[in-house]
């Protein structure tokens, strides 16, 4: 009787063994992916910290020149009493801000940047020195009155104290703020009296007849990575310069011109009433702010580690399966049997790597601490592979395909514009070479039975 002991059971059990090994290590490089996202938002916590003790992000919204007015509507109404019919006036009063935006405005402005650090995070705070300026055109003031619809009705108007205000995201960051209206100094206070949201303003004299007057205001504003200005004249000029070699201009406007080296950047825009819909010209906006847009520019790091590393862990998986299976073809085609401790132990050694790579990062920088930790891992499992393999060759050459893998990697991650090509290149590559490798391979043969044993009866 024959007891064939062939190899099928056996590649059956290294398969399934393997994919066990490799659910594990999804299991592990979850792990170190949610260590990724708890240190990203702790730096974004330190951020928000930063912000709390110093100022946040800025949006500078003005000025405007509010017009403060009460109407009181008298209607001739009649009531029917015992004694007959009877008229009489009932008043109602309306208090409303007429605000008026520039004629022409413009903003030029220089930022002085620096990352304040706490602890191994940090945030790019600024100072800037901001000079507003530009002019309104007012109408007479008769001009927002209402008019009477019948003779049973009259409407008499008071007009307030007029003042002009300015509107920022966090006050705190105002360091110094003067300016003059029609060349006359203003006095500013808190508060933009309830024009709008939170600001600053300052009690003004006007004329009631139709007139224009120039403004110019000088402000020293600090903030949190991010400067944005609302463009708020019919015809607006922003320019705006800093030391930030990297800014990524934002808003809903692009930069007519802009220049950004090693030293710094310098940014110019121009829109007018027709590119932000009229909405903020000279008109009557009622009792709020006119609708507006925003241009600017935010500080970013172009190698946030954090953002480089959830970017590295989204190839881990790749990365795993493509190592995993070199080490399983080797072994199949020099048919030598691989332990799953074996495997388990190279996978842990390529899950290290990442997590090695954040960790450093966060003190060397992403570069130095990806190679340092792709140099280590090379080193590493080339040396336990050619014992593994039972050839120091064969380990070399292990190590040689690692390292191109994580060299090539690397470059995926610094070209963001043509890492779908790279990666693509790449899989087609790895999978020609298999193909390649693998052509003369008799896959059946590795589960058919052996040559078969007796066993007496």
């Amino acid at each position: 009787m024959y007891n064939y002991k062939g190899n099928a059971m056996k590649m059956q059990w290294r398969i399934v063994t393997l994919v066990a090994l490799l659910l594990g290590m999804l299991f592990a490089l979850n792990l170190v992916r949610g260590l990724v996202f708890e240190r990203q938002q702790r730096a974004q916590e330190v951020r928000a910290e930063i912000a709390q003790f110093s100022a946040g992000e800025q949006t500078v919204k003005g000025p405007f020149l509010v017009l403060p007015l009460t109407e009181t509507v008298a209607t001739l109404i009649e009531k029917q009493t015992p004694e007959g019919k009877i008229s009489e006036w009932q008043q109602t009063q309306n208090q409303r801000n007429i605000i008026l935006s520039p004629e022409q405005f413009a903003a030029n402005g220089r930022l002085a940047v620096e990352s304040l650090k706490r602890g191994i995070f940090e945030a790019p705070i600024y100072r800037s020195d901001l000079i507003l300026s530009g002019k309104f055109a007012l109408p007479a003031r008769s001009d927002f009155e209402r008019t009477t619809s019948s003779s049973r009705e009259k409407i008499s108007t008071q007009w307030g104290q007029p003042y002009l205000t300015l509107s920022l995201s966090d006050v705190r960051g105002i360091q110094n703020l003067h300016g003059t209206l029609a060349g006359t100094s203003m006095t500013f206070a808190p508060g933009t009296a309830g024009a709008m949201g939170s600001g600053v303003h300052a009690p003004i004299t006007l004329s009631e007849a139709a007139h224009s007057v120039d403004f110019k205001l000088n402000l020293k504003l600090g903030g949190t990575t991010q400067l944005l200005i609302e463009p708020i004249g019919k015809e607006s000029h922003v320019a705006l310069s800093g030391n930030w070699p990297h800014p990524s201009f934002s808003g809903n406007f692009a930069p007519v011109e802009r220049s950004v080296t090693a030293q710094g950047f310098t940014a110019r825009w121009q829109t007018s009433q027709l590119a932000t819909g009229g909405s903020n010209t000279n008109a009557k906006c009622g009792e709020s702010a006119c609708p507006s847009a925003s241009l600017g520019l935010r500080l970013i790091d172009p190698v946030d580690r954090y953002v480089l590393n959830e970017r590295t862990l989204k190839y881990a998986e790749l990365f795993v399966l493509v190592l995993f299976g070199a080490v399983f073809l080797m072994s199949v085609m020099r048919k030598i049997a691989i332990h799953p401790v074996q495997y388990a132990l190279v996978g842990a050694a390529l899950a290290l790597f990442f997590l090695l790579t954040l960790s450093l990062s966060e003190h060397l920088g992403f570069n130095k601490a990806y190679w340092i930790a792709a140099s280590a891992s090379t080193l590493l499992l080339g040396y336990y592979v050619s014992f593994v393999l039972a050839a120091w060759q064969r380990g070399v050459g292990f190590a040689v395909v690692l390292a191109a893998l994580y060299g090539l990697l690397f470059g995926i991650l610094q070209s963001e514009d043509m890492a779908l090509l790279m990666g693509s290149l790449t899989l087609f590559g790895l999978l020609s070479g298999v193909m390649v490798l693998t052509r003369k391979l008799d896959w059946q043969g590795l589960s058919a039975p052996t040559t078969p044993t007796f066993k007496a009866e």
